[in-house]
């Protein structure tokens, strides 16, 4: 064997049923969906407060700026957390299916675009 290569021995359980793995899988899998079900309803909650309620307004004819801008304040935050718990909710949820894939024996390769050749159309 020429100096530089390495030999590359096949795995022997690959195609193989890991049932431990697909139960992980799947755990992990409805912990991402629980996750972004959390999410979609806490934005519902948060988001069927009036806007007067939500700001502090109230009935007032004169506006408190530092009220006003501290409760706008607290609302982006919210919002910020929420978009940050929907994309961390769909990457656990991902996980959870490369899991469960992975542990069935079904490996989809990643395509390379520089190496694949032109599309014929």
């Amino acid at each position: 064997m020429p100096k530089g290569y390495k030999m590359v021995v096949a795995s022997s359980t690959h195609g193989k049923r890991e049932p431990v793995g697909s139960i992980l899988g799947l755990l992990t899998f409805l912990g991402g969906v629980a996750l972004l079900l959390l999410t979609f309803r806490l934005a519902y909650e948060m988001f069927e407060v009036p806007p007067a309620d939500a700001l502090n307004i109230g009935q007032a004819k004169v506006l408190n700026p530092a009220t006003v801008g501290n409760s706008l304040t607290v609302i982006v935050v919210r919002i910020l957390l929420l978009l940050i718990m929907g994309i961390v909710g769909s990457l656990i949820a991902n996980r959870g299916i490369t899991l469960f894939t992975h542990s069935r024996g079904i490996h989809v390769p990643k395509e390379n675009p520089a190496n694949s050749p032109p599309s014929v159309d």
